[in-house]
């Protein structure tokens, strides 16, 4: 257990205090606050190791750093982090109200840690560790408008020529552009950019503003070269070659698309199946606008290495995931019991989610019409689940798929009119209008054919 007794607080140069042994030790924990906002923390320094025990204000990083994996095995060693730090009986508040909201966290309550870190903001303003976490927190409970409330009041106060200023500036072009101010995103993350051009969050950002203006030629281009010579160890690599495989699926590239899957997305750092997220809803979406493709052994693949998480289920963007593959390989059983679970977990699952889940099962058991009706109800309500516009539109291009299966030109006009997905240009945009214009259409004569009979009699 940490012996807290001859510790001693310190600040920072942002003069936010720190629980350390030692005044060298300051130096330390201001190298790992700029590893943290940059997703470079050096998580075997931040470990005890040879009789050494690194400070308590870098041991507070490395359980927020394992949080934000959002898989059940790092949640336990982040609880153990936590547990030992609480047992030493820290006096500090800012320590104890982190210590606090990492136990809600691990506990799986996202919203209490979020208010918990947010408190701690409120109270130092300077506190780079705590805007981050409540920024990741937020993006994993949907909770836009608050990562956006929360990062515009905190960057002011960081001087500019601050080392974590520029990485906070990629925050605040995320955060705009998940509240669709794409124009200033790009000018907030173009700015991150310049600042540091390493900065992998800011990139992404800069990949989702290019995403929502449907510039997929180009944005695949950029993410070409960004990436080009970068390794395995680059932070959010299989997600942003997960961005590239989008770009090129809404241009039709579709080989482009599956190479992209087995050389970039399916390439893991472990064998844990969170790596797996972008790889279900990519093969998912090309199942939708592909329906011809054989992709039997893709799936099969990855439910061996999804099969374990329904014993393992935590997180509800996940457990979404897993359902998905589940359904997509006949594995119901599977679903069920990990939908059972995923409600039997508590209030964060909302009747509107719950349609969600079973609006998939439907798709993959081929009953369009009831997959229709529950994703138009619903997709709407879906951001609770956690992760970006562009993670979730697979829901609305599921629905949409539905009601064209099932010939509901309602629904699918519905979607056309409310949704996200046809702001896209491209071929395999153009083959949906040219299906809803033909639905439209023929429901459009059967009504003139049955009224012109209707008259007749």
């Amino acid at each position: 257990m940490t012996v807290l007794s001859d510790m001693t607080v310190l600040s920072d140069s942002r003069g936010v205090p720190h629980l350390v042994e030692r005044p060298s030790d300051m130096e330390f924990v201001e190298e790992a606050i700029v590893q943290l906002v940059s997703m470079k923390l050096d998580h075997e320094r931040c470990r005890p190791s040879d009789g050494s025990t690194p400070p308590v204000a870098v041991q507070l990083m490395l359980a927020v750093d394992l949080l934000c994996a959002m898989e059940r095995t790092a949640v336990m060693a982040a609880s153990e982090i936590c547990a030992s730090l609480t047992g030493a009986g820290p006096t500090e508040p800012r320590t104890r109200a982190m210590l606090s909201a990492i136990g809600f966290w691990a506990a799986g309550d996202l919203a209490a840690a979020r208010n918990g870190f947010q408190s701690v903001v409120d109270a130092h303003p300077g506190d780079a560790v705590s805007i981050y976490t409540v920024h990741m927190l937020d993006f994993y409970i949907g909770d836009a408008p608050h990562m956006l409330a929360s990062i515009a009041q905190s960057v002011p106060a960081f001087a500019p020529d601050d080392p974590v200023t520029g990485y906070l500036y990629g925050l605040h072009g995320f955060a705009l552009e998940e509240n669709g101010l794409i124009e200033t995103a790009i000018e907030r993350s173009r700015l991150a950019l310049e600042l540091h051009p390493d900065d992998i969050y800011a990139m992404h950002a800069m990949v989702h503003c290019l995403y929502e203006k449907g510039r997929h030629a180009e944005g695949a281009r950029y993410i070409q070269e960004y990436m080009r010579g970068r390794d395995g160890s680059t932070p959010m690599r299989i997600h942003i070659w997960w961005h590239y495989a989008l770009f090129e699926l809404y241009e039709g590239n579709i080989q482009d698309v599956l190479a992209c899957y087995r050389i970039g997305i399916r390439r893991k750092t472990s064998l844990r199946s969170p790596e797996d997220l972008d790889a279900v809803t990519l093969l998912w979406r090309l199942a939708l606008v592909r329906p011809s493709l054989d992709l039997s052994a893709y799936w099969q693949a990855l439910f061996q290495d999804w099969k374990p998480y329904l014993e393992e289920n935590w997180y509800l963007f996940n457990d979404f995931h897993a359902y998905l593959t589940y359904c997509q390989v006949g594995e119901y059983g599977h679903a069920d019991a990990l939908l059972e679970a995923v409600r039997a977990r508590g209030k964060e699952v909302s009747e509107e989610m719950v349609d969600v889940f079973l609006g998939f099962r439907s798709f993959t058991t081929g009953d369009y019409a009831d997959s229709a009706a529950r994703l138009a109800r619903s997709f709407h309500a879906s951001f609770p689940m956690g992760g970006s516009n562009a993670q979730r539109d697979v829901i609305e291009l599921t629905g949409i798929e539905a009601a064209l299966r099932s010939q509901d030109g309602e629904i699918a006009q519905r979607f056309r009119e409310s949704g996200r997905i046809f702001r896209h240009q491209g071929p395999v945009l153009q083959e949906y209008e040219a299906r809803l214009a033909e639905l439209c259409t023929s429901a459009h004569r059967e009504n003139r054919e049955h009224h012109t009979q209707g008259v007749s009699k």
